[in-house]
C-alpha cells in the first residue's frame, strides 16, 4: 500500500513538473523569449494559434452581426400618429441577405419588399435607396458595390460599378441621381492620391467626388473631385480646417434643387462635408460655388431644402475624434458647465444672415444624439422623421412633442435592426 501511494505520488510529481514545462514553454513561444529550437517551436506555436482561433470563433459565434444593436431594457415605444408616415429602409433578414421594405409607421404594416442576396461581408448595408414611379429600386451596398438598379421583382436591370458609393443618394427633377462617391481604381477600393502640403508635412488624403446617374439607364453623365473644385473656387483652405487630415472633406450628401427659386436655381446642389462641418452650395453647369455655408453645426448629415429661403440639416454637434479625456491629465479641482451637447435639426436661412435649432429642448430632454450618420427628413403634412443612427431610434416630431418613437424589431431577441439612412416617402 506504501509503496502504491509513494508511485501515486511520484507520478503526479511527474505530471504537475510536465504541465508546468509546458505552460511556461507556450508562455515563452507567445511572448517571443523562447529559446528552444525551431522545431519544438512550431508545434507549440501553432497550439497557442488554435487557442486565439478557438476564442475569437467563440466570440464570433456569442455576438450577432454589427447590423443589430441590442435595446435597452427600458426601452418604452411611443406612437400617436393620426396620418400615415411611410419610410422606405433596409435591413438584415433572417436569411441573411437584405430586405428594402415601405413601412407605414402608424400601423407598422409592411407594404412591399424588395430582397437583395449578393453580400461581401454578414455587416454591409443598403443605405438610403431610392425607389422610382414603376416601383423599381436603386440601391448599392455601402462602400462596396456601386449602385444597382432592380425592378419591383428584384430583378436586376443594370449595375453601375463605375464608381464606389457612399452615405445619401437622391433624386433630381431630370430623372437623374446624384451620389456621393469616390473614384475607383482597379484592385484599390479606396485610394489616398491628392496631397496638401503645410510647414508641418505633405498630407495625402481621401478624395470625395460627386457623381450624376441616369436613374433609368445606369449611365454616368457627370462625375468630379470635389478637390478639383476646391481648386477652381479658390477654397482649398478648406483642408486644414479639418480635425481629420487624411480625409478632411467626406461628403455625406447631396441635394439637388428640383425646381427653380429665389436663392438657388433648379439642378442646384447643395452638399455636406461632414469633416469639413460646412455646406457648399454649387452649381454644376457652370463649376461655380454659388456660396459656402458654416455656422453652429459640426460633422453635419443630411442637408435638406425645406423652402425657397431655408434647408436644414442634421447637425450631429461632436467632435470628429472623439476621445474621453486621458487619465493621466491632472484635473483640476473646478470644472465648467458649458451646456448640454444633445444633436440638433438646424435650420439654415439662404435670405438673411442666422440659424435655427429646433425643438432644442425636447431634443435634450430625450438625448437625441449620432455620433456620425443621423437625418432629417420633413413631412408632408408638417413635422419631421428622425434616425438616430447609432442608437437606431426612429422619431416623428410634430408641433413641439414626440408623436413617435420606436426601433424596428428584429428577430434576435432583445436586439433591433440597425438604421440605415431610412427614406420618407411621399
Amino acid at each position: 500500500m506504501q509503496q502504491k501511494w509513494i508511485s501515486g505520488l511520484a507520478t503526479g510529481i511527474v505530471v504537475l513538473a510536465s504541465l508546468s514545462l509546458f505552460g511556461w514553454s507556450v508562455k515563452q513561444v507567445s511572448t517571443g523569449k523562447s529559446t528552444w529550437p525551431t522545431w519544438i517551436q512550431a508545434p507549440l506555436q501553432s497550439f497557442v494559434g488554435f487557442l486565439d482561433l478557438f476564442e475569437a470563433a467563440k466570440q464570433e459565434v456569442s455576438e450577432y452581426p454589427k447590423t443589430f444593436v441590442r435595446t435597452p431594457e427600458d426601452f418604452v415605444p411611443i406612437n400617436t400618429l393620426e396620418e400615415d408616415v411611410t419610410i422606405l429602409t433596409s435591413y438584415h433578414n433572417e436569411e441573411n441577405t437584405r430586405t428594402v421594405a415601405l413601412i407605414n409607421l402608424r400601423t407598422g404594416e409592411t407594404l412591399k419588399t424588395w430582397t437583395v442576396e449578393q453580400l461581401a461581408i454578414p455587416q454591409d448595408r443598403i443605405v438610403h435607396s431610392i425607389m422610382l414611379p414603376d416601383s423599381s429600386l436603386i440601391y448599392g451596398l455601402d462602400w462596396y458595390s456601386g449602385l444597382i438598379r432592380i425592378d419591383k421583382n428584384s430583378q436586376r436591370i443594370w449595375h453601375q460599378d463605375s464608381i464606389i458609393h457612399h452615405h445619401g443618394k437622391n433624386l433630381a427633377a431630370d430623372s437623374t441621381i446624384w451620389a456621393c462617391s469616390y473614384e475607383k481604381e482597379a484592385g484599390k477600393p479606396l485610394y489616398y492620391r491628392p496631397i496638401f502640403k503645410t510647414g508641418m508635412a505633405a498630407f495625402p488624403y481621401l478624395d470625395n467626388h460627386i457623381t450624376q446617374i441616369h436613374a433609368y439607364s445606369g449611365e454616368v453623365l457627370y462625375h468630379k473631385s470635389l478637390t478639383e473644385i476646391l481648386v477652381e473656387n479658390e477654397l482649398t483652405h478648406l483642408l486644414v480646417k479639418s480635425e481629420s487630415p487624411g480625409d478632411p472633406i467626406h461628403v455625406n450628401d447631396i441635394e439637388p434643387a428640383l425646381h427653380d427659386g429665389p436663392y438657388f436655381c433648379q439642378g442646384d446642389l447643395f452638399i455636406s462635408a461632414r469633416n469639413g462641418s460646412w455646406i457648399m452650395h454649387f452649381r454644376p453647369s457652370t463649376g461655380k460655388v454659388i456660396r459656402l455655408l458654416e455656422g453652429p453645426f459640426y460633422s453635419q448629415h443630411d442637408v435638406d431644402i425645406e423652402s425657397d429661403s431655408t434647408l436644414t440639416v442634421f447637425n450631429n454637434n461632436c467632435l470628429q475624434n472623439e476621445r474621453p479625456t486621458p487619465n493621466k491629465w491632472p484635473m483640476s479641482d473646478r470644472a465648467y458647465e458649458v451646456g448640454s451637447f444633445s444633436s440638433q435639426v438646424v435650420r439654415i436661412h439662404l435670405n438673411r444672415p442666422g440659424f435655427e435649432v429646433l425643438d432644442q429642448d425636447l431634443w435634450e430632454a430625450h438625448e437625441i444624439y449620432s455620433f456620425t450618420e443621423g437625418e432629417v427628413d420633413h413631412l408632408p403634412g408638417g413635422g419631421y422623421f428622425v434616425e438616430e443612427q447609432n442608437s437606431s431610434v426612429l422619431w416623428v416630431i410634430k408641433e413641439g412633442q414626440v408623436r413617435y418613437k420606436n426601433v424596428l424589431p428584429s428577430h434576435h431577441p432583445g436586439y433591433h435592426h440597425l438604421a440605415n439612412w431610412a427614406r420618407v416617402m411621399p
